[in-house]
């Protein structure tokens, strides 16, 4: 499990970096959005090859190839060339380091009696979330001080060490599993869902997504799973929306790269501590109730941080930043991931999981493509504030269906 953390510290800074990159290469929002955006639409089909593959292949082959595939794509994205050079390197690096995914579950689960599952998850998502912390921590202070080229160089070099060292301590599994066993324990299924929020067991086809048909989006109690879908879906759009630019919003609002970075780190430091308190809350209260109360906190932070965009610069952005984002990105985010996974899990336990989680893992995946996309478009005509406001508005769409929800 200790590996998790220098492969996500070297993976975890990557888009803010890239977006910075891609800024300082004179690109705009547009160029941003084809980038992640093409790197969300390669994350559908690369969940479902590496998650069919982690039934054929072994467990540690497929780490290897992962860890490998990620050192090669930073060391593409090191070279400084030109903007489609950025999107190959970005989408190559989406497709690999997606394929330890569930690997890396499944190994936890093959390693240790089910009694200890509960602790080691713990400590899993604890060290993931530890690792991108600590990349954006040395991509903060190192910035100041080399081109980002140089830095994502360094990171490669920290990947390509850290396969090297795979080879060795990676163990091979006590016993195996397939993939649905993830789905059987809460806590596998949740940092699985952390790591990658696409889970294909087999394909979808047409007629699983009748379910969103409006004369039964409209009746009680079989509109249930549909809107919440329907809601998570909404949420994936607006953070599409405005994930997609805020890193390039700080850049051309004034802050320094070191200052960018920093802003985006101490979100992820309110995340880590977010996902601590979510764990007592959802155990007290109800989940759609949560999920309401933290996407209302985060579209609240959303809006906030737009019409700071349209009326301030420099110092007013940085302040506002480091209020707001870590509300959003942090606490909030921690509170209705966890929440929202918690309704996902009781619905996927019950019954026909292949076809509510291919159907989930669907509109998910086409959510955050589209939302990226939008963004580029939204910020290019109409400007930043307009893209962070209407991404609050969705997220208000998202909380009201939620309580609609806890009506019911």
């Amino acid at each position: 499990m200790y590996l998790s953390l220098p492969f996500n510290a070297s993976i975890g800074p990557i888009s803010t970096l890239i977006t910075l990159q891609i800024i300082s290469l004179g690109g705009n929002a547009l160029d941003v959005a084809y980038v992640i955006s093409l790197g969300n639409l390669i994350l559908i089909p690369s969940s479902i090859f590496w998650g069919f593959e982690a039934d054929k292949m072994s467990r540690k082959k497929q780490i290897l190839i992962s860890f490998s595939g990620t050192t090669a794509s930073l060391f593409l994205l090191s070279y400084p060339g030109s903007i489609p050079l950025i999107g190959l390197g970005y989408s190559l690096l989406v497709f690999t380091s997606t394929a330890s995914s569930t690997p890396f579950n499944m190994l936890v689960m093959e390693s240790a009696e089910k009694k200890e599952w509960g602790r080691l998850f713990s400590r899993f998502s604890l060290l993931s979330s530890l690792g991108t912390l600590l990349g954006l921590l040395i991509s903060t202070f190192l910035v100041r001080y080399f081109r980002i080229y140089q830095l994502i160089l360094l990171l490669a070099i920290i990947m390509g060490i850290t396969t090297t060292v795979s080879i060795k301590i990676l163990p091979n599994p006590v016993i195996t599993f397939e993939r649905t066993a993830i789905l059987h324990h809460k806590e596998s299924f949740f940092t699985r869902l952390l790591h990658l929020p696409l889970i294909f067991l087999h394909l979808p086809n047409p007629h699983n997504f009748k379910m969103f048909r409006l004369k039964r989006l409209l009746r009680k109690p079989i509109n249930y799973v549909p809107l919440l879908y329907l809601a998570i879906v909404i949420f994936y759009i607006s953070s599409g929306i405005f994930n997609t630019v805020y890193p390039a919003s700080l850049y051309v609002k004034g802050l320094d790269k070191s200052e960018a970075l920093a802003v985006i780190t101490i979100g992820m430091v309110f995340q880590i501590i977010g996902f601590r308190l979510a764990e007592k809350a959802i155990s007290k209260r109800d989940e759609k109730e949560i999920a309401y109360k933290s996407l209302l906190l985060r579209a609240f932070s959303y809006i906030s941080l737009g019409v700071g965009a349209l009326l301030f610069y420099g110092l007013g952005i940085l302040v506002l930043g480091l209020i707001f984002y870590p509300l959003a990105a942090g606490i909030a985010f921690s509170m209705y991931y966890s929440a929202s996974n918690t309704l996902i899990f009781k619905i996927v336990g019950e019954r026909s999981q292949g076809k509510n989680l291919g159907v989930y893992s669907t509109v998910v995946g086409i959510a955050l493509f589209t939302g990226s996309l939008i963004s580029g478009y939204i910020t290019h005509y109409l400007g930043y504030g307009i893209d962070f406001i209407t991404a609050g508005i969705l997220l208000l769409i998202s909380s009201f269906i939620f309580r609609y929800l806890e009506e019911g």
